[in-house]
């Protein structure tokens, strides 16, 4: 096996990202000289020159371009993606994000220490540009938060691998033949908690995903905030993810409502209660699409029990840094009966 080097297919989908594609693709030459890569990208219907920018790297990367006249999202995107590829490997990551020199020599050796038995995931850590850690594994609250806890914090320079509860959608290694056996990426998501819930369908299975620093990737912009598209496609989500994966649901109602309660006081202080009772709305309407989809994920595999996740809240998780002084009192009290739900 060492002396085997596999095929490996990046895909990632592109839309708006000409401020991004050129720092990208720059860095996947020298990756491609090192490795046998194919390079999948699927443009939602970009209004910019980015399918142009693309276009204009066929001489030196072997690109498969798909354009798609509608945006799919990223979850629907990379599936599409993934059916055309012809890699060993996939590598599904995010149109800003820069590659180191070495990336996939790197990561290879040290899949091959990793792997025994059972096929596995990794998610290298992903760090801002000049700034601070953006991934470097991931934990799942039992109300579906996920999030990362050393966000902005140094990566550290020894290496480090460890077991983490979600990968990161901007930085996947997965053999082709497990993203296929867990039927990708669930389309009913578009954007945001996607890989959140691949990540827990994958340990459901019996499945580990490892991150490390080395290697590492670099994003290029820098995302703190919420504006009102994202914040509202995360929190409904979360609760598609949620109702679609945790079991004992009705245990934890009483906590629900209670943390309702207070996400309800923060998204009026930050101007985004109507978009809250928009998402309640959504969830009524749809309440038949997510039982089926509760009952066809208890179908496939057990669900994961809500006790064996995350039961603090971190304060990173309000995303509004202005007020967080307030929630800390509220999430020091919820936080105690938390751990002891």
């Amino acid at each position: 096996m060492e002396d085997h080097i596999p095929k490996i297919s990046i895909i990632f989908p592109s839309y708006n990202g000409k401020q991004f594609l050129n720092r990208n693709l720059d860095s996947i030459i020298p990756l491609s000289k090192l490795n046998e890569i194919e390079l999948i990208i699927i443009d939602n219907n970009s209004k910019d020159s980015s399918k142009e920018i693309i276009k204009s790297y066929d001489q030196v990367l072997k690109i498969n371009l798909i354009e798609i006249n509608e945006n799919l999202g990223f979850g629907k995107a990379c599936n599409l993606g993934a059916s055309h590829a012809k890699g060993e490997f996939l590598f599904i990551t995010n149109q800003d994000i820069i590659f180191i020199p070495h990336f996939f020599k790197t990561l290879l050796d040290l899949y091959r220490k990793l792997k025994k038995n059972q096929e596995l995931v990794i998610s290298p850590a992903i760090v801002f540009e000049g700034d601070g850690i953006h991934y470097f594994g991931a934990k799942i609250h039992f109300l579906g938060f996920s999030y990362t806890p050393n966000l902005g914090q140094k990566l550290p320079l020894k290496r480090i691998v460890k077991r983490t509860q979600r990968f990161s959608g901007g930085s996947l290694f997965i053999k082709k033949t497990l993203f296929t056996e867990m039927d990708g990426f669930d389309e009913i998501f578009f954007m945001y908690y996607e890989d959140t819930d691949l990540s827990l369908r994958l340990i459901r299975n019996g499945y580990e995903i490892h991150t490390t620093n080395i290697p590492y990737l670099i994003h290029q912009k820098h995302e703190w905030g919420f504006d009102n598209f994202r914040y509202y496609l995360l929190e409904r989500n979360r609760f598609f993810f949620f109702f679609k994966n945790i079991s004992s649901y009705m245990r934890v109602l009483p906590i629900i409502l209670l943390s309702e309660i207070v996400l309800l006081f923060q998204s009026a202080l930050i101007g985004k209660l109507k978009i809250r009772i928009r998402i309640y709305s959504e969830l009524l309407t749809k309440f038949k699409i997510i039982k089926e989809l509760r009952v066809k994920s208890k179908k496939e595999t057990s669900l994961f029990p809500y006790h064996k996740l995350n039961r603090i809240l971190d304060p990173i998780l309000l995303g509004d840094y202005k007020h967080s002084k307030v929630f800390n009192k509220f999430l020091n009290l919820f936080n105690y009966v938390f751990k002891r739900f």
